[in-house]
């Protein structure tokens, strides 16, 4: 019994993690109406950051590299979305050609890192060390940790979108862009916020997980197929129905993995999603368009 606890809880805070690294894909899409290619690439990279600020050149602590990483991920992410997807905005065709932009940006980002820092996969520092037991099972601190780490990044985004002026001119933008332009919102400026963001959040999410799955110059490519899976099985551009669906899946994988091996954790993810959007098209709590 200890063992399924043990497991239980790893889920939940590897779950937590998902939830973030979703929740900007799934913001982005619903602002925006972009899906970013580049969402998986994002996270490599932003692994790869705090790889250089940590253990790799500058030899900084996490806690202290963590808010340097964010700075430099919100700045990126604000550049990219005004060099790179901004021209493309209302023009023919402008959603095709944004996936096109963001799909070779994936591209440039992975082999510049393969050609930076090599194939072989490179570990993260973590800032906890030690276990704790909780009802019986032995679970890592870290672990622990990162779960409580990305459920207050996920409360602090919840409360900024719902409480906060521009994190309610980012969901009147979701949920009707015309209707915001005419109330005086600059919806550029809300494009270029929200894209910043979710490089931030995907970084993060690499910077929590790169101590449990290594950095490798092509691992972005499963956390974006995870990333898409959730979002669309939550709802597109639903964040909330994206986090429920990250704590449904990564608790499914979590057991898969314990069960049958980690393998299984795609097919399953797939096999669930399929039945979902067999009996609810929409996601667990997405809208059909008007």
């Amino acid at each position: 019994m200890d063992q399924y606890v043990e497991v239980f809880i790893g889920g939940i805070a590897q779950s937590a993690v998902y939830c973030i690294m979703a929740f900007g894909l799934a913001m982005v899409y619903g602002t925006a109406r972009i899906l970013n290619f580049a969402h998986g690439s994002l996270y490599t990279t932003g692994a790869y950051l705090a790889w250089v600020l940590t253990v790799g050149v500058f030899g900084l602590p996490l806690l202290v590299a963590a808010p340097i990483l964010i700075i430099l991920l919100f700045i990126a992410g604000v550049g990219l979305e005004r060099v790179l997807i901004r021209p493309f905005r209302g023009g023919a065709d402008w959603k095709i050609n944004t996936m096109m932009v963001t799909l070779g940006l994936a591209f440039l980002l992975d082999n510049a890192n393969l050609l930076i820092f090599g194939p072989v996969p490179r570990p993260l520092p973590t800032f906890v060390e030690g276990t704790v037991t909780i009802f019986g099972a032995v679970i890592s601190s870290y672990r622990v940790a990162v779960f409580g780490i990305a459920i207050a990044i996920l409360v602090g985004l919840e409360v900024f979108l719902h409480t906060h002026r521009f994190g309610q001119a980012v969901r009147a933008v979701a949920q009707d862009m015309q209707g915001a332009k005419q109330v005086g919102i600059d919806v550029n400026q809300v494009f270029g916020f929200t894209f910043g963001l979710s490089v931030v959040l995907t970084g993060v999410a690499g910077m929590l997980l790169g101590p449990i799955f290594l950095v490798s110059p092509q691992g972005g490519w499963e956390l974006f197929l995870k990333a898409f899976v959730i979002v669309v099985l939550g709802g597109l551009g639903s964040t909330r129905g994206a986090v429920v669906a990250a704590f449904i899946l990564g608790l499914i994988e979590a057991f898969v993995v314990y069960e049958i091996g980690a393998s299984w954790t795609m097919p399953v993810w797939l096999l669930t999603l399929l039945i979902v959007l067999m009996i609810r098209p929409q996601g667990l709590m997405g809208v059909w368009a008007k």
